[in-house]
């Protein structure tokens, strides 16, 4: 999304769009698309002729399922407010200077970023096997004494009464 810099108001300029991020900023990320972006807020510059995003981007990403690998959609929202004191230094790569514009995908994708969870799962997941051939998902709330240590266990009781 490409702003050009000479036509932004006094009064700034109003953002309420649906955007499409490039495919090549997330190729590396664990995200397999986005979906549904909207970036709504304003662009302004303050009385320092400083430019002043104060942007509210909210999407969905698709996601694989940490535990299932499938496919998931995970929502996210996220708040840019940023000031800019100099577009040729911080934003040399998105800032083109001879048409006075700014690639602002970047500036989003910057903060998109850090909204990538670690990990995901979809919530119908105790209809699932929770163990197999060798293997048991252990849940914590859920505590299982091995045989090995149960009559510890039952000493560890009658020493509390």
């Amino acid at each position: 999304m490409i702003i050009e810099l000479n036509k932004i108001p006094t009064n700034g300029l109003a953002i309420d769009t649906d955007i499409i991020l490039n495919k090549e900023l997330y190729k590396n990320a664990d995200i397999l698309d986005i979906k549904k972006l909207h970036i709504m807020g304003i662009i302004q510059y303050d009385y320092e002729n400083n430019l002043v995003f104060d942007l509210e981007v909210k999407g969905c990403f698709l996601i694989e399922d940490a535990i299932t690998l499938e496919p998931i959609e995970f929502p996210f929202s996220c708040r840019i407010e940023e000031k800019v004191e100099s577009l040729e230094i911080s934003y040399q790569d998105f800032y083109e200077k001879s048409k006075n514009t700014l690639d602002i995908s970047e500036i989003l994708w910057e903060n998109i970023v850090l909204e990538i969870p670690i990990s995901a799962t979809n919530s119908s997941r105790e209809a699932m096997s929770l163990q197999g051939d060798g293997w048991e998902l252990v849940n914590e709330n859920k505590k299982k004494i091995d045989p090995r240590l149960a009559k510890l266990e039952e000493l560890l009781r009658e020493g509390k009464e």
